[in-house]
């Protein structure tokens, strides 16, 4: 029987994936900064990159603090698995024309609440995904769903992009997305108990479901060499409905930034 993978590479793979996600925990919406990655530099769906970039962030969304921390850049994808920090460890079961669906296991980040409330653990999701892409246009949807840890509920994704090649070497990829979620997600996110509200002296809050936010973002990517390519991307996001009045926002209209280098290996 024909391995698909070295037995080495399957256990690199999983040790990546774990330095990946504790490099990205503290911002979930980084992780839609690091994607354009593949897109612009990458002719071929068998590759593996791995890199390293800096991201500005706030701690949380809604957060009036901000982080600047390393983020490791991992793209891997060989026939229909990949390992990625957007869609996190996971295959692709159907492709059709120019769509392709994926099944995956990926990370939800946590973060510390305000006043000194605790803080909310990470979670493992179930993420299901279309992927359609055709004249450098790209259009996402994607469903994820907690299954573990204080995270609760489920998130509902869309985002449109366009790869436009500047030159043979610079390659501009604006994007727009929104997330949507439900009121089980918000409530293990954006929401305030009775008794923290009792415990910080502010108003409980339960929100409901419902679109959480829109953003606008535009990533630029240099190719250097013809494995070494410079990523920098800004993104702005705003959060909407009930997790907009949430407590624990204290800004509902942030900036994201993000540089990073990477290096291609193989053919």
């Amino acid at each position: 029987m024909t391995r698909l993978f070295p037995r080495g590479f399957a256990r690199f793979c999983a040790a990546a994936l774990v330095l990946g996600s504790a490099g990205i925990a503290f911002q979930a919406e980084a992780q839609t900064q690091v994607r354009t990655q593949a897109q612009a530099q990458l002719s071929s769906r068998d590759r593996m990159i791995f890199g390293l970039g800096a991201a500005s962030a706030p701690e949380y969304q809604g957060s009036d603090e901000r982080s600047t921390r390393a983020i490791p850049l991992i793209d891997i994808a060989r026939g229909s698995f990949f390992m990625n920090l957007r869609n996190g460890i996971g295959a692709y079961p159907l492709e059709y024309g120019d769509f392709r669906f994926g099944a995956s296991i990926v990370y939800m980040p946590g973060f510390d609440l305000p006043y000194e409330l605790g803080e909310v653990s990470g979670s493992a999701g179930a993420r299901l995904f279309t992927d359609w892409e055709r004249g450098g246009i790209n259009a996402t949807f994607g469903i994820t769903k907690a299954v573990s840890g204080d995270l609760e509920g489920m998130l509902v994704d869309a985002s449109l992009s366009y790869r436009y090649n500047v030159t043979t070497k610079l390659t501009l990829i604006p994007v727009i997305g929104t997330t949507w979620s439900d009121g089980d997600y918000n409530k293990s996110y954006f929401g305030v108990t009775p008794a923290q509200a009792t415990t910080a002296g502010i108003s409980s809050f339960s929100p409901g479901g419902g679109f959480k936010d829109v953003s606008i973002g535009l990533s630029a990517n240099y190719r250097i060499t013809d494995r070494v390519n410079l990523t920098a991307s800004a993104t702005m996001s705003k959060l909407l409905g009930d997790a907009k009045d949430s407590p624990i926002v204290f800004d509902d209209t942030q900036a994201f930034g993000f540089i990073g280098v990477s290096y291609r290996f193989g053919n």
